[in-house]
């Protein structure tokens, strides 16, 4: 049996799990055929245990005991000690040295400021900035096999914040999150050039040609997994052709996913007639979106049960998505699920599914006039039609999914020497 160390970040989490630690969860618990160790990294759990104070201790030995998955137990002591910032090399060398790793999330959280000068330091020596588990694993492993879950969600091309300049500080409202964004692309950046660097140890796992492409790792080999993530199989229980008279934006309320440009389409949309009220799932208002608490038509209904998400998304007219940061989307399967129309912004990793999607509607970036007239026009397509209704039913069976995986990965362990 095949023996794997698995970084899986953000697993410790008590709540407010995202989608990639969401779809890790259920690699790990269904894994049948791989034998693997969770190797702890920093991560929001780690920053949050050791720099601001906000858990304990017993907190995470809780959550883990509930997990009831295999943790290496080296490292999980230096994690709780919070000793891992200040002796990576000699830990990772010890742990990774010609084992074969799999990264379920390419990506690093270290993002506050205790860690600003390491960045600058990683960017100058040639490192991958903020991800020391990257740097080490591709020194020392045997194999590095990595996930498409973090690293591009958002576009890594400069082009791109060249030419949409004007649209994006419009987008963000706010030239301080534009100067973030960019860091973050030139983080992203070192990681890519770590692994083009490694190619030679570096498989990628991808949940599409898009979503690679759009990275700009697809000379590496690579590996298409689809489906990769399975969704409740009741939710095709929910679908509904008689919507109501609202609009939902189903995402984390965050200015990179959007929120502030769907609730402006949303305002015009109702200006229009189109729409009167917009729920927004996933979130509670926050410091982003605070001008607009009190306002009766647009309301935060914060994280609900699955089922009630099902219920209100089902009922929608349409689903206002123009996010610019995703590897897939899974919200957008959703809310094809339960027939409600999607309305979204062109991203190269979405588009080669959805855009075959009758219930889809795709518009250029920063273009809310095009985008309300699509929201005018999709408002009378509310049938699921043939690939819609096979691209969500492939996705009903976890378990199922998962062998996929499993045996995908079977086949790039077999082939390592």
């Amino acid at each position: 049996m095949s023996y794997v160390l698995i970084r899986a970040p953000n697993i410790f989490m008590k709540n407010c799990i995202g989608g990639a630690e969401y779809v890790t969860l259920n690699w790990l618990k269904r894994f049948k055929k791989i034998r693997y160790e969770i190797v702890p990294d920093i991560d929001s759990v780690y920053l949050d245990l050791c720099i601001n104070k906000r858990f304990k201790k017993d907190d995470v030995l809780e959550i883990i005991d509930k997990l009831n998955l295999p943790v290496n137990n080296t490292i999980l002591d230096y994690y709780l000690d919070c000793k891992l910032h200040n002796n990576n090399a000699y830990i990772f060398k010890k742990i990774l040295d010609n084992e074969i790793v799999l990264d379920t999330k390419i990506g690093s959280d270290m993002l506050i400021p205790q860690f600003f000068k390491k960045h600058i330091l990683d960017f100058v020596n040639g490192r991958p900035a903020g991800y020391d588990f990257l740097y080490y694993s591709l020194k020392y492993s045997k194999k590095y096999i990595g996930v498409l879950q973090a690293m591009g969600d958002i576009p890594l091309s400069l082009k791109f914040y060249i030419y949409h300049f004007k649209g994006l500080l419009n987008y963000l409202e706010s030239s301080k999150e534009f100067i973030s964004l960019l860091a973050n692309v030139i983080k992203q950046k070192t990681w890519r050039r770590a692994l083009i660097r490694s190619k030679d140890k570096v498989h990628i796992l991808t949940p599409s040609k898009g979503a690679i492409k759009k990275v700009g790792l697809d000379k590496l080999d690579y590996t298409v997994i689809f489906p990769y993530v399975g969704l409740d199989s009741t939710i095709l229980n929910y679908a509904c052709k008689n919507k109501d008279t609202y609009a939902v934006f189903f995402a984390r309320p965050s200015r990179i996913k959007g929120i502030l440009e769907a609730i402006k389409i949303f305002k015009m949309a109702r200006e229009n007639g189109y729409l009167q009220k917009l729920y927004i799932i996933g979130g509670n208002l926050n410091d982003v979106t605070s001008k607009y608490k009190g306002e009766t038509d647009v309301v935060s209904l914060g994280r609900i049960s699955k089922g009630e998400v099902y219920r209100i998304l089902s009922k929608a007219q349409v689903n206002i998505y123009p996010s610019i940061s995703d590897a897939f989307g899974i919200t957008i399967l959703e809310s094809l699920g339960v027939c409600t129309p999607v309305v979204m912004y062109y991203n190269e990793a979405n588009y080669e599914y959805f855009s075959k999607s009758k219930l889809v509607r795709i518009v250029k970036p920063f273009n809310k006039y095009e985008f309300l007239n699509k929201i005018k026009e999709v408002r009378s397509s509310m049938e699921m039609d043939e690939y819609t209704r096979n691209l969500v039913q492939s996705h009903l069976d976890w378990n199922r999914v998962v062998n996929n995986v499993e045996e995908r990965l079977l086949t790039i362990l077999d082939n390592i020497r």
